[in-house]
């Protein structure tokens, strides 16, 4: 009787202690994503933040804000690759030929400047300079916004889609970058 209750014990404090620092690290997590997502540059859109860090597993269960700050970059860096896929993909795009040119060097040029931020982190002593590289792809973004916001094409309506999405992700990687 004594070695079962014993047993029941063990495995209560296991449990216990399992559940406790699953919580704490729960907490952790979402205090680094509140933190993130209250930069006074995302506020305008802090619920698409808060949404998006935490629905993505590797942002959910990042255990510091070093590493969320770096899921937080991936994720911009993901969304822009993609972007930049789609365009690509509307080269031979009859209606979009005029833009492709454009709308393709600046999408690249975001993905250039995610890989850069995100290798600065890992450097720790360019933290500014990875601050600045997430935030000049604004200026890219607006490029492609003057050349076809104004589109009634499908293909533009698209793009112009993605590149609002764009721009919550650098809000995102620069209020993120902003917390180191």
């Amino acid at each position: 009787m004594t070695s079962s209750s014993n047993c029941f014990f063990v495995v209560s404090l296991v449990f216990s202690l399992l559940f406790f620092l699953g919580s704490t690290l729960t907490m952790a997590s979402t205090k680094d994503i509140d933190s993130i997502c209250n930069e006074s540059f995302i506020k305008h859109n802090k619920t698409f933040c808060v949404q998006t860090l935490t629905s993505y597993p590797p942002a959910a269960s990042a255990t510091n804000m070093v590493e969320l700050v770096k899921v937080a970059v991936d994720l911009g860096m993901i969304h822009a690759k993609k972007t930049a896929s789609f365009v690509a993909g509307l080269e031979k795009e009859p209606t979009f030929k005029k833009y492709f040119k454009m709308c393709n060097e600046s999408y690249n040029s975001i993905v250039g400047n995610f890989r850069s931020a995100r290798l600065e982190i890992e450097d720790k002593e360019s933290i500014d300079t990875a601050s600045s590289d997430i935030l000049v792809s604004l200026d890219n973004t607006q490029i492609v916004k003057e050349e076809v916001g104004k589109n009634t094409d499908k293909a533009s309506k698209t793009l112009m889609e993605k590149t609002l999405v764009m721009e919550e992700f650098i809000a995102i990687g620069f209020g993120a970058v902003n917390q180191l």
